[in-house]
């Protein structure tokens, strides 16, 4: 728990400092500034790492809990944060992308049950690394399409933008949004390739409903990613596409994880 609430800390205090940055514009904020916020976000990224390391690092087939998950998803938000926050008219969408992250590592710190994995080895690690990274990069998706729809609200009704204009350029919002759903939905394809060669018993395993929901999930972001190019959907469309998928996923996970491990004290086998 102190690991997690150092993660957090870090994550906020760097998301400030850029949002600050942003909102003030390039001219107030130096190059030492910017360094500065990126190197507590990065601590945050190291601290919540060796966290989620010392759980798992000295117990053989120790299976990853939705805290530890959720800790996974907030690394890979933060460090695609820390990236783009090397570029200035990418900071305001860094620092949100911070907020979020540590909304994640804040929200699910630890798992209430400890689990085994019942068949450990590098195949099963790599389909959980790619699941999981796919939905931090649908999360990042997520999030941008509903703060593009904001901002586009705002910026139509003629009202000042406030700490809004820190997102803005609007085009920046739109091309990352895409760009993160696209990872993402080429890494969830990986995943439920992946995944097939796990399943011995869908029922013996707990899995249908995650596989069923994930594969929903998949086909609405495909047809969102259909939408886009051939009719160029975009703006409360687009997000109403994608928070429908998220949605989809995040029960196909979270939600099957949740109800097994907290309600029946299960895991998936």
């Amino acid at each position: 728990m102190p690991l997690s609430l150092i993660a957090v800390a870090c994550y906020l205090i760097g998301a400030a400092w850029l949002a600050v940055a942003a909102y003030r514009g390039a001219s107030h904020q130096g190059r030492g500034g910017r360094i500065a916020a990126v190197a507590i976000a990065a601590v945050g990224v190291v601290v919540t790492a060796a966290a989620v390391l010392g759980r798992h690092g000295t117990v053989a087939g120790s299976a990853l809990t939705m805290g530890d998950t959720a800790a996974i998803v907030a690394i890979i938000v933060a460090s695609t944060a820390i990236a783009m926050a090397f570029r200035p008219r990418l900071r305001g969408i860094a620092a949100l992308l911070l907020f979020i992250a540590a909304i994640l590592e804040g929200a699910f710190f630890a798992g209430a049950r400890e689990f085994e994995v019942g068949r450990p080895g590098w195949e099963l690690a790599f389909h959980i690394a790619v699941a999981t990274t796919a939905f931090a990069f649908l999360t990042i998706g997520a999030v941008l399409a509903i703060a593009q729809v904001m901002v586009d609200k705002r910026l139509r009704s003629r009202k000042p933008l406030g700490w809004l204009k820190i997102l803005t350029p609007l085009e920046s919002l739109e091309s990352g949004c895409f760009q993160s759903i696209i990872a993402g939905f080429l890494l969830l394809t990986l995943a439920l390739v992946s995944g097939a060669f796990f399943i011995e018993d869908l029922f013996a395993q707990h899995l249908v409903h995650k596989v069923v929901l994930a594969m929903t999930a998949w086909v609405v972001f495909g047809i969102l990613l259909f939408g886009r190019m051939r009719f160029g959907w975009r703006g409360r469309q687009a997000m109403r596409w994608t928070l429908a998928g998220y949605i989809l996923l995040g029960l196909s996970y979270f939600g099957s994880k949740l109800v097994l491990e907290t309600l029946l004290g299960r895991h998936w086998g």
